[in-house]
């Protein structure tokens, strides 16, 4: 098929590449570990022999060697090179930070409208501690819009040094820790390494370099969806900031966690959706395509082209206890 089809140029309902592209990235991986014998959990963490003859190697700048070891540090795999293995094939389109930040989009369609207690807020939280590994919804926020920032600059051609972009929590500097290569050559089956250069053909890149990093960054996701999410976590950072002045002033007692609990009502859910219309041209509780109000609409697309899934499947695949 012409490389514009397969790239996702006719609308997959996503955003993310055409799901025939998709498809056949699944069924190729599927096939290369059936070969190997490898199908169980040793192969997904990157720890089964499916003999790695071949060599990936790609270039980073410093600014997207850090963003990529923040990507490792806040995901399951032990290793950039295993982290790159299952992003660059699309068996895993979830790790990049971008991919996680689905998660504002996912939390605000669930609560949309309702005053938030206690309740909402720690959801928030173990969502946090599930996703990326961090509990502090400050902490969380800090690195999406962090991540979101790069993305944006990148795009515009914009992104310079470490420097330009917001802070990364401290935690997720301490597992970064320093001395970060800005070379990176990963060891992949034969098999595996085809996909990839067959992926790249039939994308907007133009080689499997940038195709790799703009995947593992997560920096190929749709642009207007990250500027609706980079919307969300700047007003919820501004219902954190409120909630903190309320602290100082004394409207909130000492003992009250700093968050958005007991501080987003109506009139800040309205905020929201004002400057969603002022930004994107519509309403998140604006008439849908029924002539109803259709808060669904960004909300929903935005939870299911970041978590690469439907809100209902990803709330199935998070723990019990959430």
């Amino acid at each position: 098929m012409p490389g514009r089809l397969m790239a996702g140029v006719v609308d997959s309902g996503t955003g993310l590449a055409h799901r025939w592209l998709r498809q056949r990235g699944v069924f190729a991986e599927l096939r290369t570990l059936e070969r190997s014998g490898k199908t169980g959990g040793d192969a997904e963490f990157g720890t089964g022999e499916i003999g790695r003859s071949e060599v990936l190697s790609i270039r980073l700048s410093r600014v997207q060697a850090v963003l990529l070891a923040e990507a490792v540090a806040c995901s399951r795999y032990r290793s950039r090179s295993a982290y790159l293995r299952a992003v660059a094939t699309g068996r895993d389109r979830r790790a990049p930070i971008l991919a996680k930040a689905g998660v504002l989009f996912f939390w605000a369609r669930a609560h949309f409208g309702e005053t938030i207690g206690p309740e909402e807020q720690e959801n928030l939280e173990r969502l946090g501690r599930f996703l990326f590994g961090i509990g502090d919804v400050g902490e969380m926020l800090a690195l999406i819009r962090r991540h979101l920032r790069a993305a944006r600059l990148a795009a515009s051609g914009k992104l310079g040094g470490v420097e330009s972009l917001p802070p990364a929590p401290e935690r997720v500097q301490q597992r970064v820790g320093s001395g970060l290569s800005t070379e990176v050559s990963t060891r992949v089956c034969q098999e595996r390494k085809r996909l990839i250069r067959e992926n790249a053909a039939y994308s907007a890149y133009s080689g499997m370099s940038g195709f790799v990093r703009h995947v593992a960054l997560g920096w190929d996701r749709n642009g207007e969806v990250l500027a609706r999410c980079a919307a969300i976590a700047e007003w919820m950072e501004g219902c954190r900031k409120q909630s903190l002045q309320d602290r100082v002033e004394g409207k909130v007692a000492p003992e009250d966690q700093v968050g958005l609990k007991g501080q987003v009502g109506p009139e800040d859910w309205e905020r929201l959706d004002g400057e969603t219309y002022r930004r994107f041209g519509d309403y998140l509780s604006g008439p849908g395509a029924s002539g109803r109000a259709d808060v669904e609409g960004a909300l929903r697309r935005g939870t299911r082209h970041l978590l690469g899934a439907a809100p209902e499947t990803f709330a199935s695949r998070v723990p019990a206890e959430l």
